[in-house]
């Protein structure tokens, strides 16, 4: 009885953790699945990234972005505004990242990507 427990106490922690909270995201892909972002395989080495998401909507989403982000290498540290869901990323400069990347670290997180710019 104590595995099963501990178990859904887990699942339901790395639920809470990974997901979104779903109360206000709503995904906006276009009919084709594709989004007005324009992503590339192209490597910039940045100290910033600033991106603008759609579904942010709560603290846990802000937390959600940060996990998702740092799983890309580039990435140090990430700060999300809520209000107008913009992610600025601060970057390791001297390690290479493309657009591409972060777009489907948001876009495994649940999120819209919808566009980024780069700060050298």
């Amino acid at each position: 009885m104590l595995f099963k427990s501990t178990a859904v106490i887990t699942l339901t922690a790395a639920t809470l953790t990974l997901g979104a909270c779903g109360s206000t995201q709503t995904r906006t892909d276009s009919p084709s699945g594709s989004t007005n972002a324009m992503t590339s395989d192209e490597s910039v080495y940045a100290s910033q990234a600033t991106m603008r998401v759609d579904g942010l909507g709560c603290p846990m989403c802000a937390e959600s972005i940060s996990l998702v982000l740092g799983s890309v290498e580039a990435v140090e540290s990430s700060h999300v505004d809520l209000s107008n869901g913009i992610v600025t990323v601060d970057l390791n400069p001297r390690v290479a990242v493309t657009s591409r990347q972060l777009r489907s670290a948001i876009d495994d997180g649940g999120f819209t990507f919808r566009s980024v710019e780069f700060t050298k």
